[in-house]
């Protein structure tokens, strides 16, 4: 997607702290897709937050955004490549 804006419409202000605001959102994505590497293949839940370094809240909010989990017994696992995948689909990773 463009947008095309003139360049008479945005001061040089406005557009550092665009740029600025864009970079550290892309390198909040490239950090977390970045950590996925560090996980086991089959991961618990507990395993996902503590190397993501997410909450309950946002896990939740993945599975309930389709997420996939396999139940082992009482264990919840996500399979790295699984997650992966859906971090590049869904968060634009």
């Amino acid at each position: 997607m463009n947008i095309q804006i003139p360049e008479d419409l945005i001061s040089s202000q406005l557009s550092e702290q665009i740029v600025t605001v864009v970079l550290k959102e892309i390198d909040k994505r490239l950090d977390l897709l970045t950590r996925t590497i560090e996980l086991p293949p089959y991961p618990n839940r507990r395993e996902v937050k503590d190397i993501l370094r997410i909450g309950d809240e946002r896990l939740d909010s993945w599975i309930a955004e389709g997420l996939q989990i396999q139940v082992w017994g009482k264990d919840h696992r996500i399979e790295r490549e699984v997650l992966k995948e859906f971090l590049r689909v869904n968060k634009q990773i």
